[in-house]
């Protein structure tokens, strides 16, 4: 009776490590390749949601207020509405702003970095003080390198 007992068991171990064999040879295939018309239009829908990431914000430059502690608070109040939404993990540990020369719209041309969650996120912007305003994009990097999906030059 026991050589039955473990004679059904020797087929049950055999037959585990066939199943499991065929399993990770399965798993260990390498993807299918991707068509041209397929990865076409996957990179123009990443170039639709960088797009729209890297979009302009504009807010009103409230009185007395330095043009770059503005820019640091807005893009700051943006990135904790984002990680507020859930889109970006967070919290906010350090941002900055530092000024890249005069924009060719005029106002002051800045750039920023914001850190959260150990990710840098860099912003550009204007501050325009005669019309008290603040335009920035978030700029975001390319879904594939060579793919340069350029800011909006309101915010530069």
């Amino acid at each position: 009776m026991w050589v039955l007992s473990l004679g059904g068991a020797a087929v049950l171990v055999v037959a585990l490590i066939a199943y499991v064999d065929h399993a990770n040879q399965t798993a260990n295939q390498p993807a299918p390749p991707i068509s041209p018309a397929a990865l076409r239009e996957e990179n123009q829908e990443a170039e639709i949601v960088v797009g729209q990431d890297q979009a302009p914000h504009v807010l009103s430059l409230k009185a007395r207020q330095a043009p770059v502690g503005a820019l640091r608070a807005a893009v700051v109040g943006y990135m904790n509405h984002q990680i507020a939404l859930g889109t970006i993990d967070g919290p906010v540990t350090e941002a900055s702003c530092v000024r890249a020369g005069a924009s060719p719209q005029g106002g002051l041309a800045f750039r920023c970095s914001v850190e959260a969650a150990s990710v840098n996120y860099p912003f550009l912007g204007v501050v325009d003080v005669g019309a008290r305003s603040i335009t920035y994009c978030k700029r975001d990097a390319p879904p594939v390198p060579s793919m340069n999906i350029p800011v909006s030059k309101r915010c530069t």
